[in-house]
This record gives C-alpha cells, sequence and structure tokens, in this order.
C-alpha cells in the first residue's frame, strides 16, 4: 500500500513538473525597442522623469527584453519609422494635454515593422499627476493588448467623464486644433500638437510628420509634409508607380478652413492616378476631430 502511494506521489508531481515545464516553453517573451515619449507641453524635467519611469516599467517586466533607443528626454516628433528594426517591436507614447481643460492624453504605439502594422491605445488622465502615478501592471497589460492585436478596448480612461467640448469660436492659433483627427480613406490617424507640429498614420503602416501653419491673411489651416517623400504616403498610386514619383514628389500640401470647432475642411494637394502613370491634383478633405 506504501508502495502505491509512493508512486502515486511520484506521478503527481512528475505532472506539475512536466506541466510546469510546457508552460515555460509557451510563455511568450517580446523583443522591444524603447524610443521615449513625444510632447512639446511638458517641460525638460518632466520630461525626462516620465520617460525614465515608462523606461524603468518595461525594464522590469519579465517577458520583455527592452533596449533603449532614446535620443532625447523627450522628442518634438514622432520618431523616425525607417530606424525601427525588422526583427523588434518598436515602443513610444504621445503625451498631449488638452487646449480647453486640464486632462492629459496618452496614446502609446507599438510598430511590428516586419509585419508593417502599427497599434496604438489612448487612456485619458484628470491630471499629469494620475499619468507618473500608474501602477507598472497597468502598463504591461496595456502593451501586451498592442501587442496581440487585442481590440476588446480602443480607449481606456481612469475615470469617466464626457470628453471635453470646443467651443466654436474663430480660431486664432493651431494651439486650438492640439489632439487627433480623422477622415480620408487611406489615413488612420492625424495627431495635431502644440507647437505647430504632428504627424500622419497612414492605414499602410506609414507615418508622415507634419508642419500645422495659421495664414495671418485667411485664417486657413495650411499642413504640409515635412521630410522626404515616401512611396507609402501615396496609397492611391500603385506600387511601382508610387515608386517612381516619390523620388521627385513635391511635399503634401492641406489647406483647410474650420468650419466647426471640430471639423475641417478643404483640399488636399497630392500625386493622384493618371493612367498608368501619375499626375499633381487635388482632392477635396473633410477631418473631424476624434479628441
Amino acid at each position: 500500500m506504501t508502495d502505491k502511494t509512493d508512486f502515486l506521489k511520484k506521478s503527481a508531481f512528475i505532472s506539475i513538473i512536466l506541466a510546469l515545464f510546457s508552460f515555460n516553453l509557451n510563455a511568450q517573451s517580446y523583443s522591444i525597442d524603447y524610443y521615449g515619449i513625444v510632447s512639446t507641453e511638458i517641460d525638460a524635467n518632466m520630461s525626462k522623469m516620465t520617460s525614465d519611469l515608462y523606461y524603468t516599467q518595461l525594464s522590469e517586466i519579465t517577458d520583455f527584453s527592452v533596449s533603449d533607443k532614446r535620443t532625447s528626454p523627450c522628442l518634438s516628433e514622432r520618431p523616425d519609422s525607417s530606424a525601427f528594426a525588422n526583427s523588434r517591436l518598436s515602443f513610444f507614447t504621445l503625451i498631449t494635454k488638452d487646449s480647453k481643460s486640464d486632462t492629459w492624453t496618452t496614446t502609446y504605439f507599438v510598430i511590428n515593422k516586419s509585419k508593417n502594422e502599427e497599434h496604438s491605445k489612448e487612456k485619458i488622465y484628470d491630471s499629469f499627476y494620475k499619468i507618473l502615478m500608474e501602477p507598472k501592471d497597468v502598463l504591461k497589460d496595456t502593451i501586451k493588448q498592442l501587442i496581440e492585436n487585442d481590440t476588446s478596448a480602443t480607449v481606456i480612461t481612469t475615470s469617466i467623464h464626457d470628453k471635453p467640448v470646443h467651443s466654436a469660436t474663430a480660431i486664432t492659433s493651431t494651439e486650438e486644433l492640439s489632439g487627433t483627427w480623422s477622415g480620408e480613406e487611406n489615413i488612420n490617424k492625424i495627431v495635431i500638437m502644440r507647437g505647430g507640429r504632428g504627424f500622419v498614420i497612414f492605414k499602410n503602416g506609414a507615418s508622415m510628420n507634419i508642419n500645422v501653419e495659421l495664414s495671418s491673411k485667411t485664417k486657413e489651416v495650411v499642413i504640409t509634409q515635412k521630410g522626404n517623400a515616401n512611396a507609402s504616403f501615396y496609397p492611391e498610386l500603385r506600387r511601382q508607380v508610387a515608386l517612381t514619383a516619390a523620388v521627385s514628389a513635391s511635399p503634401i500640401k492641406w489647406t483647410l478652413v474650420l468650419s466647426d470647432s471640430n471639423t475641417l475642411k478643404g483640399k488636399k494637394e497630392t500625386l493622384l492616378p493618371d493612367g498608368d502613370s501619375y499626375k499633381s491634383g487635388s482632392i477635396n478633405v473633410t477631418w473631424t476631430r476624434i479628441n
């Protein structure tokens, strides 16, 4: 009887060991390049503290192997995607302040260059202090949701409140445009930050830095591509045509007017299909503020 009992105990112990071994084999680990934070609305000391906090929290997560790719405590525009590695995930965070309230929004970006995928998630905070006080496990869960493309919750908020209401007064500064916009068929979102900077995220995974200016004479909003052209900026063109066109293309330009506090309308100057080739032209566009 004792031998049988010992045998059963040993069998149970071996089963547990095998189960744990199998779990460890199946545990997923991730290699992540950390590019820091993008913001124009926090000072240098706060930028460094926040950027270091994210890096420390990432580095302490068991399943993450993190490399520090920061070139500055705070970036004024999103990092150049051409520097991203195909073999690793790239992570950075955009931090913006709502111009009409004290709320802050962080947008977490995870880019898988090998799959040409970019996923993002926004979180709204009632104060900047709450960004710094968020537990490490929350950051871990957020990033894993992005890595695994879990779309169960696109936006997470730390408190229940309505989105800020933007008054319909005449625009006097590009500061009033800060936020996230959408509207074009091949564009996922447009992010405008304070200081006249921003970026466009295309549905094909490409990203374009932009300059945002307000015409002193016409009060039109003029948004211009910053940096070299990329074939992915012209998803309407066939790929080979776009590759040829991008070599000498002029910067893409939007000339828009604020029809109400959350709507921009106007024309986009870009390259358009022309049979088997391309031509310069313009199309009507409408952007709507998401937040």
